[in-house]
This record gives structure tokens, C-alpha cells and sequence, in this order.
């Protein structure tokens, strides 16, 4: 089977600032992984009954507590693979050229957030996806899993079916390259 691309839109959603009605489109999204892989669909059930017990504005606190507040969590993929070298700006301006190029809007966050990369992965082309996936979004992907396992953290569940997603991707292109 291969990769559908349009589950990149969705995790880039689900990875993205909850907003009113978030938990609601939340089922289209886990809908779009799930038909894509039926094991990233069931990761995610945990992250559709932690949104369900909660209010937008509790989601809104516990996302940016999670995120916003920590580096070791922090969604911008540059960080987790540059650090604050001199390669991270480079690659946050590679990244916003790729926004602009592919027409994705930035939003607030810095280019190289997870749900701008994840939102370039469904538009490129398939060698820069694959290339994208297998060595920036993976390892930094890792890289936060493994901060948020420490506290089970219900959004583990999201990056670990971008890690299946991404997975899926590089094997169904493995040679192709």
C-alpha cells in the first residue's frame, strides 16, 4: 500500500494548537491515519480519550506546558537536530522557503515546527519527502518521545503514529532513492 499523503495533513493537525472544536475534527484526522495504517489509528485511541475528558482551554494549557515550556519537547525539528548552531539558521530558512515554495502558510510558529515539516511532507516531492522524513523528522520525533514518555504524556501517542506514518513511508521508498 502506499503512503496517502494526505496523513501527513492530518498528523500536522493533530500535532497542531488545539482550537475550538479540535477534539471534534480530531476524529476526521485519526480517521484519515487509520484508514492509512490501521496501527497508527489504534495509537492514537489514547490521545482521542485524553481529549475527551477535557475543555479546550485545559488542552490549550496542558499543550503548551508540554511543549511550549520545555526544550526537551519542543516541536521545532532544528532544535532537536542543530541545536542554537549556526545550521539551525540555516535550516529554518530552507525551511521557510520550502513554506513559500509549496504555499503553506507559517502560521505563528517557526519554520521548522512539526506541524509546518509534517504539512511539507504532504506536498513535496517524494524524494524530499523521503529525505525529510528519514533524517530530520524521525530523529527528532524520537528525540521528543522520549521527554514526554517520562511523564505519559498523552501526546507520546500522536509523535509515536508519526513515527509509524514515517516508517511506512521510508520502507514503501526504500531503494527508490
Amino acid at each position: 500500500m502506499s503512503v496517502d499523503r494526505k496523513v501527513y495533513d492530518a498528523l500536522s493537525r493533530l500535532i497542531g494548537y488545539p482550537r475550538a472544536g479540535f477534539d471534534e475534527a480530531c476524529e476526521e484526522w485519526v480517521s484519515v491515519v487509520r484508514e492509512q495504517s490501521p496501527k497508527a489509528g489504534e495509537i492514537l485511541e489514547a490521545f482521542q480519550t485524553f481529549l475527551a475528558k477535557y475543555s479546550v482551554e485545559k488542552l490549550e494549557e496542558f499543550y503548551t506546558r508540554t511543549f511550549d515550556n520545555s526544550q526537551t519537547a519542543a516541536l521545532e525539528i532544528g532544535w532537536h537536530l542543530f541545536g542554537e548552531s549556526y545550521e539551525r539558521g540555516a535550516h529554518l530558512v530552507h525551511m521557510r522557503s520550502l513554506l513559500r515554495e509549496l504555499d503553506i502558510e507559517e502560521g505563528g510558529e517557526l519554520p521548522d515546527h512539526l506541524s509546518s515539516v509534517l504539512a511539507i511532507l504532504a506536498r513535496c516531492d517524494a524524494t524530499l519527502a523521503r529525505s525529510m522524513a528519514e533524517q530530520m523528522v524521525e530523529p527528532a520525533v524520537k528525540k521528543i518521545c522520549i521527554s514526554l514518555a517520562a511523564d505519559q504524556n498523552p501526546y507520546e501517542s500522536v509523535l509515536d503514529a508519526v513515527l509509524e506514518i514515517i516508517n511506512l513511508h521510508v520502507q514503501e521508498t526504500n531503494g527508490c532513492i
